[in-house]
C-alpha cells in the first residue's frame, strides 16, 4: 500500500477527527479519500454548465436601468416612520415572548 505524507497540521486535524468518531486515522483517510473521488462531479452536470455559460443572453430579458440602485438605498426620505416604529414593537413583544418561553423552560428543566 502507497504511503502519503501530509503537512502536520492536516495530521493533526486527521487525528482529531478520527479521535472524535472512534476510528483510526487510516480508516478515516481513506473513508475521506473514496468519499472525494466518489462525488467527482457528473460529466453531465458539466456539459449543462457549459452550455449555459456558453449561451449568449437574451435581449428581450435586457431592461435598461431606471435609476440608481444605490441611490434608492440610501435615500430613505420616502419610507414612512411610523412604519419603522411599528416593526420595533413588534419585534420587541417578539423577543419579550421568546425570554417569557426561556424563562418557562428553564424552570421546568431538570437541575443537573
Amino acid at each position: 500500500m502507497p504511503t502519503i505524507t501530509v503537512p502536520e497540521a492536516l495530521a493533526l486535524r486527521l487525528q482529531q477527527h478520527a479521535l472524535a468518531h472512534h476510528q483510526s486515522v487510516e480508516t478515516l483517510a481513506i473513508s475521506l479519500l473514496t468519499s472525494a473521488l466518489d462525488s467527482v462531479i457528473n460529466p453531465q452536470l458539466l456539459t449543462v454548465v457549459q452550455r449555459i455559460q456558453s449561451t449568449p443572453p437574451n435581449p428581450i430579458q435586457i431592461r435598461p436601468a431606471q435609476g440608481s440602485l444605490a441611490a434608492l438605498l440610501h435615500d430613505d426620505q420616502g419610507s414612512d416612520p411610523a412604519i419603522g416604529q411599528a416593526w420595533d414593537a413588534a419585534w420587541q413583544e417578539v423577543e419579550t415572548t421568546i425570554h417569557e418561553l426561556n424563562i418557562d423552560d428553564a424552570a421546568h428543566e431538570e437541575p443537573r
